[in-house]
């Protein structure tokens, strides 16, 4: 887990919510004026980065095959999505098929139905050991 400041995993918000996850988990600080370099270095290192973002280009997150490879997902700003900054580092764009007039979800919720997917892949191609 990648977030650009880690005094938030002191605050009394996140170490409730995460119910002690954060001990089980890296975190790593990323200012968001390195994150580019960041994900730059992640591609080079044999990353996919991956985007979860509505865009011209982006695929349904269900028709998306996740690669069998290292993923960096990239999730935006609440209201704001991913600084297209950062959109030129993305291999691909993937978005979270929604019906209604409001086609938007907090991050912390896209967030979450990505990496069920991702891992949801994963145990459908037996590459995770579920015992």
């Amino acid at each position: 887990l990648v977030i650009p400041d880690l005094r938030v995993t002191k605050m009394d918000n996140f170490t409730s919510l995460s119910v002690g996850a954060g001990e089980w988990i890296d975190i790593e600080e990323c200012k968001e004026e390195n994150l580019l370099p960041w994900l730059l270095q992640r591609r080079s290192e044999g990353c996919v980065i991956v985007g979860v973002e509505q865009t011209s280009s982006s695929v349904q997150l269900l028709e998306y095959q996740f690669p069998d490879k290292p993923i960096v997902l990239l999730l935006g700003k609440e209201k704001e999505g991913i600084p297209v900054q950062f959109l030129d580092a993305v291999d691909q764009c993937v978005e979270i098929p929604q019906l209604g007039i409001i086609r938007s979800l907090n991050v912390h919720v896209s967030g979450a139905i990505s990496i069920w997917e991702f891992t949801r892949q994963r145990i459908l191609s037996q590459k995770v050991d579920m015992s």
